[in-house]
C-alpha cells in the first residue's frame, strides 16, 4: 500500500524508501528497464512532476496479487482529461521489506484481474485526491 500512496501524491523520496539500492524494473515485451533506485526515481521524478516536460498525469493504484506476489494496478489521468485510465500492472518481488524488482505489464491486463479500464475522477483510494 505504501507504494500506491508514495505514487499517487508523487513523493519520490517516500517511494525511495520502499526500494532497494539495486531494484530492477523491467516491463514485458517492451525493451524497456531499468537498474538501480537512483535510475528509477530519476525517470519517476520526470513522470511525476508536473513542471516537466516528461509530466505523464495524476496517478491512482488499485491493490491486486499476481502469482501470489503483491501488485497494483495503475491508473493514469492524463492533463486535460476528466478520468483515470488503465496504464499498466506492476507485479512487485519485496525481499526483506523493500522492493528488489518491479515487472510491469500493459494495460490490457487489468480487465483480467476484474478491475475496470476506467475509474472516474472522484475515485479516490485511501481518500487520497
Amino acid at each position: 500500500m505504501s507504494r500506491r500512496v508514495a505514487a499517487e501524491r508523487a513523493d519520490v523520496s517516500m517511494m525511495a524508501d520502499l526500494l532497494s539500492v539495486d531494484v530492477v524494473v523491467t516491463m514485458p515485451p517492451n525493451p524497456v528497464w531499468f537498474a538501480g533506485r537512483d535510475a528509477l526515481l530519476q525517470q519517476l521524478g520526470r513522470v511525476f512532476d508536473p513542471a516537466s516536460p516528461g509530466y505523464f498525469g495524476r496517478w491512482r493504484h488499485l491493490p491486486v496479487r499476481a502469482n501470489r506476489q503483491p501488485a497494483v494496478a495503475g491508473y493514469v489521468q492524463r492533463p486535460g482529461t476528466s478520468v483515470y485510465r488503465a496504464q499498466l500492472v506492476d507485479v512487485l518481488r519485496v525481499e526483506a521489506g523493500r522492493i528488489v524488482e518491479i515487472t510491469t505489464f500493459e494495460s490490457h491486463l487489468v480487465a483480467a484481474f476484474g478491475l475496470p479500464l476506467r475509474l472516474p475522477v472522484e475515485h479516490a483510494a485511501d481518500g487520497h485526491r
